[in-house]
């Protein structure tokens, strides 16, 4: 790997609640990089545990790390105060459970400087990209945008992602939705058709913990994704009609997704938004480009009227 010769200021902000168990190694990893010129910003977003404390002892420890404590206002709010208190020429996002391989920002800012990008993706993986381990692909115009309406492999996801400060100006997170929020976040990063590369290789570890929201069961904020994929479909209706096609195989898909996880739930108080749901389904079927084997059965069993006998079957399997 060569050498990155600049020396860019780089904000890495790290939104804090309640992860005091996996807080220490999380900061660690971001200071133990190989490039030193580095703004830590620590959001404590009212956190009920210890996570106040060890932010405080590690800003003793480290001039580098900026400690924010703020009332609750969510992961978004915390990016939020995290990005509009960010002085660095580049900007990471890093979950406060979740560690940086040591090189991380090192080998994403030589990208940068490489390819004159606004944005650097490294997968969660490597090799999870359409390009060889160690490869590259370049992304310009609407190429990421279209990506991102696909639902490509993690690219609307934040993490693992370096962005130009000045490419983000006036993009913030929706406060109070924390589902896809950060999908959105990157959409409208997208709609200004930016350089982008893909670099695959591992850069970010990705923790999933047993109470992650993607294990837990429907509530009322699974509703977002639904939020977000409108508000994705409105600014493509209106700002590039030409892609309403991958609009609609965008809403098929987040609404398949969305039907998967209201599988736990048993409130009749949703059985309006489910019936709303399987109408997407059918109406636009004939757009969908499943992404895996799952959402090809899926779209299929909906589509023929049967996600009430799917839905019991997922409930008693695993939500008894």
């Amino acid at each position: 790997m060569p050498d990155c010769n600049c020396n860019a200021l780089i904000s890495i902000v790290i939104p804090v609640y309640g992860v005091e168990a996996y807080l220490p190694a999380c900061i660690d990893s971001v200071r133990n990089q190989t490039y030193k010129n580095l703004q830590i910003i620590l959001v404590d977003d009212e956190s009920p545990d210890k996570c106040p404390q060890i932010c405080d002892d590690y800003a003793r420890k480290d001039d580098r790390i900026i400690v924010i404590h703020q009332k609750n206002k969510g992961v978004s709010g915390a990016r939020n105060t995290g990005i509009n208190s960010a002085t660095g020429d580049f900007i990471m996002f890093v979950d406060s459970d979740d560690e940086l391989y040591s090189d991380a920002v090192e080998i994403l800012l030589n990208d940068v400087e490489e390819y004159g990008a606004d944005i650097v993706w490294a997968p969660q993986k490597s090799g999870s990209g359409s390009c060889e381990e160690g490869k590259y692909i370049v992304y310009q115009e609407d190429d990421a945008l279209l990506l991102s309406l696909n639902g490509t492999y993690n690219i609307n996801a934040v993490w693992g992602k370096l962005f130009r400060r000045s490419f983000i100006k006036n993009i913030l997170f929706e406060i109070g939705k924390n589902i896809n929020e950060d999908g959105f976040f990157m959409f409208q990063c997208y709609m200004r058709k930016p350089m982008m590369v893909q670099h695959n290789v591992p850069v970010y570890k990705y923790n999933i913990r047993d109470n992650s929201c993607s294990r837990q069961r429907f509530s009322d904020k699974y509703l977002s994704m639904l939020y977000f994929c409108e508000r994705k479909k409105e600014l493509i209706a209106t700002d590039y009609p030409q892609y309403i096609e991958y609009a609609y195989n965008m809403e098929v898909r987040t609404t398949l997704q969305f039907l998967d996880v209201l599988c736990s739930s048993t409130d009749k108080k949703h059985k309006k938004i489910q019936n709303q749901c399987v109408k997407v389904i059918r109406d636009l079927y004939k757009y969908h480009k499943p992404i895996n084997s799952h959402h090809k059965k899926l779209a299929w069993i909906v589509s023929h009227g049967l996600y009430p006998l799917y839905k019991v079957a997922v409930r008693l399997k695993y939500h008894r």
